[in-house]
């Protein structure tokens, strides 16, 4: 397999599951950075307790050299969507690739009179199925620790809190995972709670 084989896999997974309608109305289309950013920012900005701009405290020349870091490490596989609803941007989202097979879903958005319709709700098994299709292994994510409306819908399909983390933009955050593959899956509540040891071991695994 080639990085272009991995980039058509990507795009015909997105195809497959990220384009119809999500519900309520609800449209959803792909769009570049600068168009994604057009939408989200506005949105984000409407938010009761949007993040403080940490970009503004990087001296300039911090900014020049992550700027270098991010070149070396070239452009990622990444979802951009846009939800409308009557043409109007309602919402916007943000996954990428990261290494070892990691998706990281990074940022989702939704006007107010947008929220709690369900939408994330019913975009959450369709990112996980984009993921699987395109060969990810794991999707990741941070969300602030009281942000009930995110934790509990994606608790609810299968994500399990792996950690926590104080965060200067955002403060307290919850780490969450969700392993593709059933045996890594098996591994990883093994690590924490101790189920799963049958399972790994009628697999072939040595265990302590």
């Amino acid at each position: 397999m080639t990085a272009d084989d991995a980039r058509r896999r990507f795009d015909d997974a997105t195809a497959a599951h990220l384009t119809a309608p999500l519900g309520d109305g609800v449209t959803i289309r792909s769009c570049d950075a600068p168009g994604w950013k057009a939408v989200a920012d506005p949105l984000w900005a409407d938010d009761p307790r949007p993040p403080p701009p940490i970009g503004s405290l990087y001296p300039p020349e911090a900014a020049a050299r992550l700027a270098d870091l991010a070149a070396v490490q070239g452009e990622p596989l990444a979802h951009r969507l846009v939800f409308e609803h009557g043409g109007e941007p309602v919402g916007a989202y943000f996954g990428l690739q990261e290494s070892f097979g990691r998706y990281f879903m990074a940022s989702t958005v939704f006007r107010r009179d947008f929220q709690r319709r369900g939408l994330y709700r019913a975009l959450l098994p369709r990112i996980v199925a984009a993921c699987v299709d395109a060969g990810f292994v794991e999707i990741y994510s941070r969300h602030r620790a009281d942000n009930n409306p995110i934790l509990v819908p994606k608790l609810r399909q299968g994500f399990t809190i792996a950690g926590f983390e104080v965060s200067p933009r955002y403060g307290l955050l919850v780490h969450l995972r969700r392993y593709l593959i059933d045996g890594v899956d098996a591994l990883f509540h093994y690590r924490f709670d101790g189920t799963g040891a049958a399972t790994l071991r009628a697999a072939g695994m040595s265990l302590p």
